[in-house]
């Protein structure tokens, strides 16, 4: 004999990799403080936008450091060209297909786990958004505890390696 399939409830995705409601953020590897935006569409101008952010966010830094993977739209003309433009952004790239080496990628998953994994808001898109937005509105001001779960505090091997280069507190 066998058991009936488990239905999963899925969110509906309207057919369209741009249907896909999406986040682009950045993580204050000093404070834990996440800046982020969020549309349906993530791409140079939401890019351009996020740096634009930052500066108005970090008015006083001469040199923000954005570690960014090698996604074409970080390279594409038009975001150069607004980089051009925003001297105080100093973009640091990772090695291709090396996501472990970008803190923020373990908020991503922290937000996965505790968030979208197990949502019941497949139909709710508005529920669900306010869900996520309310998860990263936590870290709006900074979290100790963020920089302990992303690897940025603490005696692990990321914290350790970053320690005497300070670019991380201690």
């Amino acid at each position: 004999m066998q058991a009936a399939p488990t239905e999963v409830p899925v969110a509906g995705c309207g057919g369209t990799n741009n249907a896909q409601w999406r986040v682009i953020g950045a993580l204050n590897t000093m404070t834990g403080q996440v800046c982020y935006l969020d549309n349906y569409v993530v791409g140079r101008a939401k890019v351009i936008e996020m740096y634009q952010k930052l500066t108005q966010v970090y008015p006083q830094a001469e040199t923000l450091y954005v570690v960014q993977d090698n996604w074409s739209i970080h390279k594409h003309p038009d975001v150069l060209e607004a980089l051009s433009e925003l001297p105080q952004i100093e973009p640091v790239w990772l090695p291709a297909y090396a996501p472990w080496l970008n803190p923020i990628e373990k908020l991503w998953r922290w937000l996965r786990q505790d968030v979208l994994k197990t949502h019941q808001f497949g139909s709710q898109g508005e529920e669900l958004r306010s869900r996520v937005n309310g998860f990263l509105d936590r870290f709006a001001l900074g979290s100790d505890t963020l920089l302990r779960y992303v690897g940025l505090q603490g005696d692990g091997l990321l914290a350790n390696a970053c320690r005497p280069l300070r670019l991380y507190p201690t």
